[in-house]
């Protein structure tokens, strides 16, 4: 990629900007931009996922014009959310601090934001979940082979899920507690990376908050939160173990097919790939999937 003040000056105009790398990212490389008293973010994809690098902006900026704050793409001078030659997005910085989600008032805070995303995005019965994620959740997925029980576990969540018809709307997919910045001086909680958003069951970005929470005890909190204020129906929530599983299995998938390739994108070690597989087959097998 040529130099990032090059690419910033050609496609927003930018002159004399200043560029810090910024980690924190798996999926991508970032930098903090500032030009002229303003703070940026500079995020930039592998090739093959700008297709979710533009689908991410557009959620975001959606969203952010009905009011959330979701770190939206600045647009390029010629009115353009990604540069695709590139791979490359210029997004608004937003203020706060990530959040961890170790207390009830984080949880509250996250539960409030995903509720309102939710609720903001056409909730509607959907279609079965088998058209759902088929490239993030198949046995064909490079890397899932060498590892036959992952490949089981893919087919049980599948089975599990396939037939349900549930609410849908537009999901973050990734809702980290890190990816929520709370900004004291407003009480305003923010949401951001949007990178592979895209419509499906909301139990699946339900699912994957109280993963990153710890479990349904540790995420108590945020469930009781979230049902108060959620689009989804009382009588769905009997799904979300399966939902659970789901997450789980899309996440022994990500990390087989990181270690597969290699992939060390965000600066981490191929030991952090390992890691990352084994705490989804150990998490699949507490709720209840054979992983032998």
């Amino acid at each position: 990629m040529a130099d990032l003040p090059d690419l910033l000056h050609e496609f927003w105009g930018f002159s004399g900007a200043e560029v810090t790398p910024l980690g924190g990212g798996m999926n991508s490389e970032t930098w903090v931009v500032r030009h002229r008293g303003s703070t940026y973010v500079a995020k930039r994809v592998s090739p093959t996922e700008v297709h979710e690098l533009h689908a991410g902006c557009q959620v975001a900026s959606t969203l952010g014009d009905a009011g959330f704050v979701t770190g939206r793409p600045v647009p390029t001078g010629d009115g353009r959310q990604v540069v695709t030659q590139h791979a490359l997005a210029l997004l608004e910085h937003v203020p706060g601090r990530e959040l961890e989600g170790d207390s009830d008032e984080e949880q509250g805070w996250i539960a409030g934001t995903l509720a309102g995303v939710h609720a903001a995005g056409n909730p509607a019965i959907g279609p079965s979940t088998a058209g759902f994620a088929l490239d993030w959740l198949s046995p064909q997925t490079p890397g899932v082979e060498a590892h036959p029980w992952l490949a089981a576990a893919i087919e049980a969540a599948r089975a599990e899920t396939d037939q349900l018809a549930l609410t849908w709307s537009v999901l973050h997919t990734d809702p980290v507690p890190g990816a929520f910045i709370h900004d004291d001086r407003t009480s305003v909680t923010g949401l951001i990376d949007w990178t592979g958003a895209r419509r499906g069951p909301v139990l699946y970005d339900v699912a994957s908050a109280v993963m990153y929470l710890g479990g349904r005890e540790p995420a108590s909190a945020f469930l009781s939160s979230y049902q108060s204020q959620g689009p989804v129906a009382a009588h769905e929530m009997q799904h979300l173990d399966a939902f659970r599983r789901f997450r789980e299995a899309v996440q022994g998938v990500y990390f087989a097919g990181r270690l597969a390739a290699n992939d060390l994108t965000g600066g981490i070690e191929a030991a952090e790939n390992e890691k990352g597989l084994s705490d989804a087959r150990r998490r699949l097998g507490a709720l209840g999937v054979d992983t032998a």
